[in-house]
């Protein structure tokens, strides 16, 4: 299990909030494991600018990453900013996905059913032609969200407490990057465990969170698969693999 969870780490995705110093010290008991609990506090946001800033970041989050972590021609390890989608789409699909967020926590907007969190993830994988193994079922993700609620871990993120098979419309965009960032499993021990290998990286200049992948080749076959996916096709075929997201999730 231990090895499963370091091989989870080193191929998930790096991240940093500039004010990340001074919350460690005020994480609750389950935020030992910090990439959960950076999105926990971003979600318990009621404000409309805190909710927007944690659309982008889930935004950032499922989108082919604009950072690569490889070697440069002299081999060292380095980072790379490589442009994919682009930043207006990545801002119209945020701002979209703040709208769904705000109306569906005062009822008068739409949950996202788990059903279609399975299906975005799938129909996602079967778009850039993933192996017909790189699934996910309803039945792991039911688990993984009811053990959340169960040990009371996070609970602003994840809310199976109080939507039951349904999600916030965040709540399943986060899911989908965690169903990416390993081939279609969910691991329920990542709840209340703290992988060491999480390694925080900054952004200059921005105050959101910025991600990038171990490497394109470590990395688990979904992650490798839509972060290629636009140079081998275009940029309009990628664009069109997340608005299909979008649709499934009503945003």
């Amino acid at each position: 299990m231990r090895a499963r969870l370091a091989a989870t780490a080193i191929s998930a995705l790096f991240f940093l909030l500039l004010s990340c110093g001074r919350m460690a010290a005020q994480r609750p008991a389950h935020c030992a494991q910090i990439f959960f609990c950076l999105f926990d506090q971003e979600a318990a946001a009621s404000d409309p600018a805190g909710i927007h800033k944690y659309s982008r970041d889930l935004v950032d989050l499922i989108l082919p990453n604009q950072w690569t972590y490889g070697r440069s021609p002299s081999g060292r390890m380095e980072t790379f900013e490589v442009e994919f989608l682009g930043e207006k789409y990545a801002a119209k699909l945020a701002d979209r996905l703040a709208w769904a967020e705000q109306t569906a926590r005062i009822g008068k907007g739409k949950l996202v059913a788990e059903s279609d969190v399975v299906r975005a993830f799938n129909d996602l994988m079967k778009g850039v032609g993933a192996p017909s193994s790189i699934k996910t079922d309803e039945t792991s993700l039911r688990r993984f969200r009811e053990h959340a609620a169960a040990i009371k871990a996070f609970p602003a993120l994840f809310s199976a407490d109080r939507n039951g098979t349904n999600c916030n419309p965040g709540e399943a965009v986060f899911l989908l990057g965690l169903l990416i960032s390993d081939d279609g499993v969910l691991h329920e021990g990542n709840l209340d465990s703290d992988p060491e290998l999480m390694q925080p990286r900054e952004r200059r200049n921005e105050g959101r969170m910025s991600f990038a992948v171990g490497s394109i080749i470590s990395a688990p076959d979904s992650q490798r698969l839509l972060s290629s996916y636009p140079a081998d096709h275009n940029r309009r075929a990628a664009i069109a693999l997340f608005n299909h997201v979008a649709d499934i999730f009503d945003f």
